[in-house]
């Protein structure tokens, strides 16, 4: 028996579905059964908020999803004129496009000869008229996907795979509950449990209502992980991650930086602050789209926004460094597998630390007259890119971490350097328990003292 059958209706879903069902025509096709065979819908009826209590209250012999359709939804010449509005109006694609060497045309065609059928269709469409721009990010990430898969060199088909698979890939969250998908909400490093596990309900989702290759569905489920393996939701690297897993995780990474400004320099940055995150030919594919990308006339000067200070940063590693390292030889150091979360843990950080030094964000902490004063647009702007991508870093430790304690006891010793890790509001102390030092009062240990000599 399927994962889907004989299994509740997900309530998130269903909501969804019924909001949709409120503007669009939405109707049964076939009868929907309970488990006993008792008939609960017959085949031709349409979907309405009357039928949402009965739904919930029962476990279906056939899965919901694949008993319903939608009239009027997503279809792929709506996700042509997408792609083909993107690639005409963002100069950053038409460059990763050329890059790639892909052209719009050759993009547009494979676009148009995916298919979804009914349920995957449906979902589509939901996600389309659940959020502003979803359907867009998904044809970006599509988009991007095939060209990505291009770059590394992959066939005709398993570039279907990758565009497939970023269209899809957001489905899972569908099914999340949407108080956790909330622009604007900063997710507690113990809150991630419920985001993480949607890769996965994706790939399910698609393996059983897609009629696709198992390539699709496992593909949707490495979309978030990375080379190096600090990904999620299995944290599997290198060969482990099959191609068009990477082409999807690199192409969902760089669609969320193209809305922002200056997107080229900010996706090369991103791409290259810790290495080994992401495979050299992928790499090359931004690399190559920024040497082509003239300097835009008029374009809006480069500017710094803030966040958490590079010294804050700089103190902070330092600090967690010295918690960690603590931990160590401490009492959590009897369980060896509390030891073992810690030394893999602490690897990290040091690459984080390591990370800080290559990219130059050591010299705003040395002792020299302030380098922000009359500095260079451009500086500014690596200095924030670089600081904000090691601060997202420290906070995806942080959520593993957190999801890694296993016991009581492992959650309450590692309590405080989960919090230490996820802090980057400036002017706070990490999760109110330690005041962060500054150099000026504080005598570093040896995780710190090593920064400082490396700094200097």
């Amino acid at each position: 028996m399927s994962p889907l059958q004989a299994a509740p209706v997900n309530r998130h879903y269903l909501d969804k579905v019924m909001a949709v069902a409120e503007i669009m025509a939405v109707e049964v096709i076939v009868d929907i059964l309970d488990v006993r065979g008792m008939k609960l819908v017959a085949k031709g009826t349409q979907v309405t908020r009357v039928l949402q209590e009965k739904l919930i209250l029962h476990k279906l012999r056939q899965p919901f999803e694949s008993s319903v359709r939608v009239c009027g939804g997503v279809e792929p010449k709506a996700i042509v004129a997408i792609a083909s509005r993107l690639i005409d109006t963002s100069p950053p694609v038409a460059h990763i496009l050329r890059a790639s060497g892909k052209g719009g045309a050759s993009v547009l065609a494979q676009l148009a000869r995916l298919e979804f059928g009914s349920a995957l269709g449906m979902m589509l469409t939901v996600a389309d008229r659940s959020g502003a721009h979803a359907l867009e990010h998904a044809v970006l990430v599509s988009l991007l996907s095939i060209c990505m898969a291009q770059k590394l060199r992959l066939s005709e088909q398993e570039q279907m795979v990758a565009g497939l698979a970023g269209m899809l890939h957001d489905v899972g969250e569908l099914y999340i509950a949407p108080a956790y998908l909330a622009r604007g909400k900063r997710l507690l490093p113990h809150e991630w449990s419920h985001i993480v596990v949607h890769p996965r309900i994706g790939q399910m989702l698609i393996d059983e209502l897609g009629a696709y290759p198992a390539a699709v569905g496992r593909a949707v489920a490495e979309h978030h992980e990375r080379f190096d393996g600090s990904g999620y939701p299995r944290q599997i690297g290198g060969s482990q991650i099959s191609a068009p897993g990477q082409a999807v995780a690199v192409a969902e990474m760089i669609a969320g930086l193209l809305l922002k400004d200056h997107p080229l320099e900010r996706a090369e940055l991103a791409l290259k602050i810790i290495p080994g995150e992401y495979s050299h030919e992928l790499l090359s594919a931004i690399s190559g789209a920024l040497r082509m990308a003239a300097p835009e006339a008029g374009a809006d000067p480069v500017r710094a926004q803030g966040g958490e200070g590079v010294e804050r940063l700089f103190w902070r590693i330092a600090a967690i460094l010295d918690v960690g390292e603590g931990l160590m030889v401490g009492p959590a150091a009897k369980s060896p597998s509390t030891l073992q979360l810690l030394h893999k843990t602490m690897e990290r950080v040091r690459n984080i630390r390591r990370a800080f030094i290559s990219t130059g964000l050591d010299v705003y902490v040395r002792p020299e007259p302030d380098l922000g004063v009359g500095a260079d647009d451009m500086l500014l702007f690596e200095r924030e890119v670089a600081g904000r991508e090691i601060q997202w870093r420290l906070r995806d430790i942080a959520r593993d971490l957190a999801l890694q304690t296993s016991t009581p006891d492992e959650r309450v010793v590692l309590a405080p350097l989960v919090r230490m890790l996820d802090d980057d509001l400036p002017g706070a102390t990490p999760g109110g328990l330690v005041a962060l030092p500054s150099p000026g009062r504080f005598k570093p240990a040896a995780g710190a003292a090593n920064m400082q000599r490396r700094a200097a």
